[in-house]
């Protein structure tokens, strides 16, 4: 590829490093590691709001809290590696008033440029067919310690610019050129799902979720759920890995507590799943998830915590345990994140302002059974996203009544997706609009007996939760 050199203004006492390697306690989503040239592991990791899917390094500390350090900028990922010397960034710029792509990237290489007090930028064409971008390489050198920084900075629309950042601490060029084939690696992988036009056919769908969210309004008083616990079966790639209950009800949730003067409660729907995952090492999954959201719409409530326990042996044996909890009192939502670890623990998010087509979680573990006698056409809502911790546009499509193998009476289908993949998951669920089986990529969940789950896994699920102290639940 052709070089070209920007030079920019130094800018002493400006540590990028510092701001490039400061990751959080999030593992990047992704199920079976493998390497490229440089012999670099990755996991995949996907945003489903911004549409775009990468192969990102196995093994770092990930934060997905969204951040701001340019203006007009998203922050979506931090990463850092073992050991501090290597880190990265996801960004997106996203204005309606953006400059032209070269206009931007030259003022983008020149901030870069500030920002790592390198009086030089390397510029490189990189194209990713239809799209054209451009990497920006510079180096930096503060006492002893230098760093390579390279920047992929792709247009997704002419609004919206994608940046990948990615630095390492190098001693001689031998660790230059590995720096430079880690990003090279990863940036290969970059596959972008977003789709600008598709962006603009879910205004009429947007409009139907506006309208099922005030239908919902005014019959959430009525709504009365089965309150049965269902199991299922969780496979991967058709090979059993675990199981989930589910049990959907409508109760008063006290959010006074014991002993105040006043009590303060108010009536909903109550969701609460469990999930044990159980991998051929030896690890162990638990995952416990409560949702709340009150009739009158206005107040929602997750809690979730993901607890990874090593494999019997392995020494120190210290679990894993990340919590989440998400409240939301009318137009604003606030989320805030802990690990038992507090490694690089990130502030808490923003406040988020949900819009008018933002529906809760739990209201949409019941929207099948609300859509059931829905033409085929798409219904788009706002959503809230634990993995992103940020908002996505959900569609459902219902596809009508279906016969479903295993299944005696009749099934109703749903097409569904998530912000901008490309590969919609299949939803089946019973005349009452409960969970029957849903088709995910390569994850299948399907509806089982207690009795075959309690068989198949109850051993190991009381072994692995005595081993890590969890109470029953």
């Amino acid at each position: 590829m052709t070089r070209h050199a920007l030079h920019c203004p130094p800018r002493l006492g400006c540590l990028a490093l510092a701001l490039l390697l400061a990751g959080g306690g999030d593992d990047a989503r992704g199920q079976t590691p493998a390497s490229g040239p440089t012999s670099l592991p990755v996991v995949n990791y996907s945003d489903a709001a911004f549409g775009f899917e990468l192969s990102v390094p196995a093994g770092w500390d990930y934060d997905r809290t969204r951040f701001q350090q340019f203006k007009d900028s998203i922050g979506l990922l931090r990463g850092r590696g073992p050991g501090g010397r290597r880190g990265l960034q996801i960004i997106v710029f996203r204005s309606f008033d953006l400059k032209p792509f070269e206009d931007w990237a030259l003022e983008f290489a020149r901030a870069a440029g500030e920002l790592m007090n390198s009086s030089q930028v390397q510029w490189e064409p990189w194209r990713l067919p239809p799209r054209a971008g451009v990497i920006l390489s510079c180096a930096s050198k503060v006492g002893l310690v230098e760093t390579r920084s390279h920047h992929l900075c792709v247009p997704f629309d002419p609004s919206t610019v994608w940046v990948l950042t990615y630095s390492g601490t190098v001693s001689g060029r031998a660790e230059e050129q590995q720096v430079r084939a880690e990003f090279d690696q990863i940036a290969a992988s970059l596959r972008v799902t977003y789709d600008p036009e598709e962006a603009e056919r879910l205004t009429p769908a947007l409009e139907r979720g506006r309208e099922l969210i005030a239908r919902l309004r005014a019959e959430a008083s009525r709504v009365q759920p089965d309150d049965t616990e269902y199991a299922y079966k969780l496979l991967l790639a058709d090979k059993p890995i675990g199981y989930l209950t589910r049990r959907v009800s409508r109760e008063e949730y006290v959010y006074s507590q014991p002993g105040a003067k006043r009590r303060y409660a108010k009536e909903g729907i109550r969701v609460r799943e469990r999930s044990w995952r159980f991998a051929d090492d030896g690890t162990v999954r638990f995952t416990r998830l409560d949702l709340f959201s009150s009739l009158d719409m206005q107040s929602e409530l997750i809690e979730s915590q993901h607890t990874q326990i090593p494999p019997p042996g392995t020494q120190p044996f210290e679990p894993l345990v990340k919590t989440e909890q998400v409240v939301r009192e009318g137009d604003v939502l606030f989320s805030s994140a802990t690990t038992s670890r507090d490694l690089a623990l990130p502030d808490p998010s923003k406040p988020i302002s949900v819009g008018p087509v933002y529906l809760d979680q739990a209201w949409v573990r019941l929207l099948p059974g609300r859509l059931i006698a829905e033409p085929a056409e798409p219904f788009a809502l706002a959503v809230y996203s634990s993995e992103t911790r940020a908002l996505v546009c959900l569609t459902i499509k219902p596809l009508g009544s279906c016969r479903l193998e295993g299944y005696d009476r009749s099934a109703y289908a749903f097409e569904v997706r998530e912000g901008f993949i490309d590969r919609p998951s299949r939803l089946y669920c019973d005349e009452h609009g409960n969970l029957l089986r849903l088709e995910a990529g390569d994850l299948t969940v399907v509806r089982a007996s207690s009795q075959e789950i309690e068989h198949r896994y109850g051993i190991k699920r009381d072994e692995a939760r005595k081993r890590a102290g969890l109470p029953a639940d």
